[in-house]
């Protein structure tokens, strides 16, 4: 009977360990410690720059400052005489190859055909 009871204790505090601890009460939050302002010479040798997308600082190899007026247009009305030799317009759902080539103008547009952006490439 000793033997029964010592195994029914066992059992017991096993499934005991297994159940999941009580919720803790969540923490009260800080306030944040004030931040000091280091004058105008350190701050901008300290300031974090917003990261900034490695293309945007490429120069417009491809002609498209030209054509930028034309966004939010119909790509049909952009003079053909106007656009650069190697120009490719891009529908939504259109196939283009991946390579890149520098003085290609893209002109991308939505499903009517309105210029959405230009890219080189």
């Amino acid at each position: 009977m000793k033997m029964r009871a010592g195994l029914i204790l066992g059992f017991a505090l096993m499934a005991g360990a297994c159940s999941a601890p009580a919720p803790e009460a969540a923490p009260e939050a800080a306030e944040p410690a004030p931040v000091e302002t280091p004058d105008a010479a350190t701050e901008t040798e300290t300031a974090v720059q917003p990261e900034m997308n490695p293309l945007d600082g490429m120069e417009d190899s491809c002609g498209m400052a030209a054509l930028e007026s034309y966004i939010g247009m119909a790509a049909s009305e952009i003079p053909e005489a106007e656009m650069p030799e190697n120009t490719r317009v891009v529908g939504p759902d259109d196939q283009v190859t991946m390579d890149y080539v520098p003085t290609r103008l893209n002109v991308l547009t939505d499903a009517e055909g309105v210029v959405l952006s230009l890219k080189c490439g």
